[in-house]
């Protein structure tokens, strides 16, 4: 008796177990889950207010406004017209001499070696910005805003700026400082993916191609191909490694120093890199409410809860609610689009 009563015991708990778990994997889809307006056209600045039949676990918005549009909500590679802006200033030596600094794009370059830097195919576009400084100052010019467009059928490309200095017997050469460089693909839908925004994810690095030996000076203070300031303090021509703007190619203030070619790169980039459009939950999965849903339960016949939200802009907008029940194991969702005219 006292066996079989245990077998009863073990078999009843593995009913529950398996009740248990069966419950766990049940979850209803939202079927009854439903999206309306009152009317279909609205002026800009009216208050939209969309109708819910139900309240899934979870309810996410999306306005089909730029940044927000269900169907872009996986892509993360769009051309567009990518914008290069930054700001540079000049100290040091006479406007008489023919120092340079240069702006450059390559599609294949290998590595940051002065060897790699040579082989790769360089364009020059030092033209497309009007706006380098003029004057001997540590006032900074803000370049214009300069389109790469056409650099957008290469898989990636690295931008170069090319410090040159000449051999003057009685003249030092010219300083350089570099500061919030920032690269964008700007869509036409207005969308803008910020591709360089800081100092730190523009990865910058530098190479010496001719260089004299004088310690300290005739090099960009960034680091030197894979050394950085997590490595060393100090990159290969034993200049302190500069983590935030401004960065400077800085020849020292000797008379008749060799001629210098000295590099500041970025790190490879995909001009047509976009992110992917983000919906906006909500209602979460216990009921509390986010900003602009209202409950009306038992008020208006039908209506479950509401949403508020506010168009600026004319347009027409397609709209989607993405309705979402959820547990552990198993995820169901149903999904709910209409169109709306907002008007000036």
């Amino acid at each position: 008796m006292k066996k079989n009563s245990l077998l009863q015991i073990a078999a009843a708990a593995i009913c529950l177990l398996a009740t248990a778990c069966n419950k766990y994997d049940d979850i209803s889809t939202p079927n009854d889950f439903n999206v309306t307006t009152i009317k279909q056209t609205y002026k800009v600045g009216d208050s939209v207010i969309f109708n819910f039949s139900s309240g899934p676990d979870f309810i996410t918005f999306y306005s089909g406004e730029a940044g927000r549009r269900y169907e872009n909500r996986t892509r993360v590679i769009a051309a567009g017209n990518p914008k290069l802006v930054f700001q540079t200033a000049m100290q040091n030596g006479i406007l008489l001499n023919n120092d340079s600094l240069q702006l450059l794009v390559s599609s294949n370059l290998s590595g940051y070696d002065s060897a790699s830097i040579v082989r790769a195919t360089w364009t020059d576009i030092t033209a497309r910005n009007t706006k380098w400084p003029t004057t001997l100052t540590t006032t900074f010019s803000t370049s214009d805003s300069i389109d790469l467009t056409d650099f957008n059928s290469v898989e990636s490309i690295n931008i170069a700026f090319r410090a040159i200095g000449k051999k003057y017997p009685t003249a030092v050469q010219r300083r350089r400082q570099i500061q919030n460089l920032t690269l964008t693909n700007i869509l036409a839908d207005g969308t803008r993916t910020p591709l360089f925004s800081t100092f730190a994810n523009t990865g910058w690095v530098q190479a010496s191609l001719l260089n004299n030996t004088l310690p300290g000076f005739n090099a960009w203070n960034v680091g030197t191909g894979n050394i950085s300031a997590a490595d060393s303090v100090r990159n290969s021509n034993g200049i302190t490694i500069r983590t935030a703007y401004p960065i400077q190619f800085d020849p020292g203030t000797t008379f008749n120093n060799d001629d210098n070619d000295d590099w500041l790169i970025t790190s490879k980039v995909n001009l047509k890199t976009v992110n992917p459009d983000q919906g906006v939950t909500i209602k979460n999965e216990t009921n509390t409410a986010f900003t602009g849903l209202t409950y009306d339960y038992y008020k208006t016949p039908g209506v479950f809860a509401q949403y508020l939200y506010f168009f600026r802009t004319p347009g027409v907008y397609n709209i989607t609610f993405v309705g979402t029940n959820i547990n552990m194991n198993k995820r169901t969702e149903v999904i709910k689009q209409l169109q709306i005219t907002i008007v000036p």
